[in-house]
């Protein structure tokens, strides 16, 4: 992610924090307007282009996106002014959006882990993760495949991401949409996600430890996402964005054979 996009997302997100309606339908017509622009890479270009005049952009970007809501036009007018570094900036944080949104209107809802026991059940089946990932397959094919499978087991909201996320992959493997789009529930929350790697499920104490732990080190709270590995034997590893804390015995033994080897 380029200098210019990290700023435009901070000033998006700023964007968003200041509009007051936030609902379920402003979200699908965020998600439809990135659909709308990974249709046309012409359009991306276009509402990206630092040589056009801001108004321009604007002008172009309302007339392009007439049917969305009021609400979702003038979030994208704001939107088109900011500068990109690449093209596809842009239909990224439409999706950013639109999962925050979602998160927003999701009280009450464990929308991290719902997204996260999703990409589970996706990466237990080899030949469910290929169809949902199947470029043969029409977006709208795949988002319905999805509807089937967790349709009423998650909540309108986790449905509505990974739909979303289906029907346009862009490249990304199903674990790692998931994923990020946990960690900006998570961040829309105010919180990080912290993956524990561990052989069991933890105490409350052991949480409470950890929780502390990334606390200290990062300075915020974290969503703490347990994962069961009995390899792991003792101890934890836990992984922060691209951090890895590994406590785990089994990280120490093999350290261990690896100095006795030397």
């Amino acid at each position: 992610m380029g200098a210019q996009t990290r700023r435009s997302l901070d000033q998006a997100k700023l964007v968003l924090a200041g509009h007051q309606a936030m609902s379920q339908e402003l979200a699908a017509n965020l998600f439809a307007a990135a659909l709308g622009l990974s249709g046309s890479k012409a359009l991306r270009r276009a509402l990206t282009d630092s040589s056009s005049e801001p108004s321009r952009r604007q002008e172009l970007a309302r007339g392009a996106f007439a049917s969305l809501s009021t609400d979702a036009k003038k979030l994208l007018a704001k939107l088109a002014i900011l500068p990109w570094s690449h093209a596809d900036d842009l239909q990224g944080a439409l999706e950013d959006l639109g999962i925050r949104v979602l998160a927003a209107t999701s009280e009450g809802v464990d929308l991290v882990g719902e997204l996260l026991a999703v990409s589970k059940l996706a990466h237990s089946d080899a030949e469910l993760e290929l169809a949902l990932g199947s470029k043969r397959a029409s977006g709208e094919a795949r988002a319905a495949l999805a509807g089937s499978l967790i349709a009423g087991k998650v909540s309108p909201q986790a449905l509505a991401i990974v739909q979303h996320l289906v029907s346009d992959p862009r490249g990304r493997r199903m674990g790692a949409m998931l994923g990020a789009a946990a960690e900006t529930v998570a961040d829309q929350a105010g919180t990080g996600l912290a993956m524990v790697t561990v052989a069991k499920p933890l105490t409350a104490s052991q949480r409470a430890s950890i929780q502390a732990l990334v606390k200290k080190k990062y300075g915020q709270e974290h969503y703490l996402a347990e994962v069961i590995n009995p390899d792991v034997v003792g101890g934890a590893k836990i992984r922060v964005g691209h951090d890895v804390i590994d406590g785990s015995i089994q990280t120490r033994l093999l350290d261990l054979r690896t100095k006795l080897a030397g």
